[in-house]
């Protein structure tokens, strides 16, 4: 997983753009009545935006208080699986009421109702988001990242190890 503040970076460019595209056509589905192509192409108009905002508050706030939180659930010696899922779960929870938020002002605008329709928003999302993130884009965006950075991570090992074998501290 990321190692550095780049692989940070370029692993929550890859989640965040697949959770947003995705959940992107969800919602215009859920507002025309239906998938069809007009749903994908209308997702992909609105994107670009919302991948911005939506990889800044991933990378800023949720990142942070998903790793917080998590880390209060996790233990060190816990499985790293477990620790993927705590950090996903906290993930999506504090981005589904952020990028819902950013959903209902886009497509209802500031109205006397927004409460109301950012919850139902939220309740719908989440629904979807969980295990979307869970059992799609999680493991697919890891296994990206394994791919994009296998040969540099790789490098980093032996370069450890070489350093660790010239100090006299492994054989």
């Amino acid at each position: 997983m990321p190692k550095t503040k780049f692989q940070e970076f370029i692993f929550t460019l890859l989640t965040s753009g697949c959770m947003i595209f995705l959940m992107g056509v969800y919602n215009v589905a859920l507002h025309t009545g239906g998938l069809q192509y007009g749903t994908f192409v209308h997702a992909a108009i609105s994107f670009p935006l919302e991948w911005l905002i939506g990889f800044l508050c991933a990378f800023f706030i949720a990142s942070r208080t998903a790793k917080y939180l998590a880390l209060r659930i996790a233990l060190p010696q816990d499985r790293p699986i477990f620790k993927i899922l705590c950090i996903q779960t906290f993930t999506v929870c504090t981005m589904v009421p952020l990028m819902s938020l950013l959903g209902t002002i886009e497509s209802s605008g500031l109205t006397v109702n927004i409460l109301v329709i950012w919850i139902q928003a939220m309740v719908l999302n989440f629904i979807i988001a969980f295990p979307l993130q869970i059992f799609v884009v999680g493991p697919l965006c890891r296994w990206i990242f394994r791919c994009i950075f296998s040969r540099t991570n790789h490098k980093e090992e032996k370069s450890i190890e070489r350093e660790m074998i010239q100090n006299g501290f492994a054989e």
